[in-house]
């Protein structure tokens, strides 16, 4: 993935240390500050959970400001810069009524429709994503717990989405590729955004606290989600997270109770991508 380097120098400005993480005063950009890129430097904003560093100098441009932190903390070459918002222009599809529980394959669609393909969500739902009947048998991480279009059935992770979304890309005879980056941190996500992809997650249905079914149990010993949901994330700013939504319930929610539910639920989360543009 490309991302955006910056080489300018940049005045002087004020450095503070709060719980872990490095805030310059105003408003400006945001820094990423890779795992594999930690110093002694970054070592305690690291140690704190926190690959974040937030930068604001007076009468500086947003791309002028960010290397400060970097350069602070002796990362510049490879520090990531990020815009303070990002918003892609993607046309939402609802997953209703001809596929109840198809949020999974219903938000693929939504992302390879922005992505230029021309593919509905019953022809993906019906004739790429893999089933399994009954749903108490089925392990979503690789197929469906019953039928999308069925007013009784379950949901699916990332995993049976991947197989549904390059069967379909390999028929049309694309080098795009659906890739699960299940497991990374909600900055990541913002990342990907701000290169143009959308991004898959998995949540609950209008960012609800968690409900469970306790009739039947997963492979993994666990009680399955009743109000799983898949959206597609589309864009963010300094408050708040925007997305395409199968079931039409939200439209935005903020920052804190996006990463909040998307890390609660288990950091699901999937892109589409050219194969070369991969992470």
């Amino acid at each position: 993935m490309s991302v955006k380097r910056v080489t300018k120098k940049v005045g002087p400005c004020i450095c503070l240390l709060l719980a872990g993480v490095l805030v310059l005063s105003g408003c400006g950009a945001t820094v990423v500050i890779p795992d594999n890129a930690a110093t002694g430097e970054t070592a305690t904003a690291e140690s704190a959970g926190s690959r974040l560093g937030y930068l604001v100098a007076d009468d500086s441009q947003e791309e002028e400001v960010w290397p400060v932190l970097a350069m602070l903390q002796g990362t510049a070459e490879t520090a990531v810069w990020l815009p303070f918002a990002a918003r892609l222009d993607v046309e939402n599809i609802d997953q209703n009524p001809e596929l109840p529980n198809g949020c999974e394959i219903t938000s693929a669609a939504i992302a390879l429709n922005y992505l230029g393909f021309s593919i509905d969500k019953v022809t993906l739902a019906q004739e790429y994503l893999p089933t399994c009947e009954p749903y108490w048998e089925a392990d979503p991480e690789v197929e469906f717990m019953g039928n999308p279009q069925d007013e009784l059935a379950f949901y699916c992770l990332p995993g049976a989405i991947v197989t549904a979304v390059n069967a379909y890309l390999e028929d049309v005879g694309s080098d795009y590729v659906a890739q699960d980056i299940s497991g990374a941190p909600v900055e990541d996500l913002y990342r990907w955004v701000a290169n143009g992809t959308p991004v898959l997650i998995w949540a609950t249905r209008a960012f609800t606290d968690p409900l469970y079914n306790t009739t039947f149990q997963l492979p993994d010993g666990s009680w399955p989600y009743s109000n799983s949901h898949c959206l597609v994330l589309t864009g963010y700013d300094i408050d708040t997270c925007y997305l395409a939504d199968p079931m039409l319930e939200v439209e935005s929610v903020d920052r804190e109770t996006f990463a909040d539910v998307y890390n609660e639920r288990g950091q699901y989360a999937l892109v589409i991508t050219e194969a070369a543009a991969q992470d």
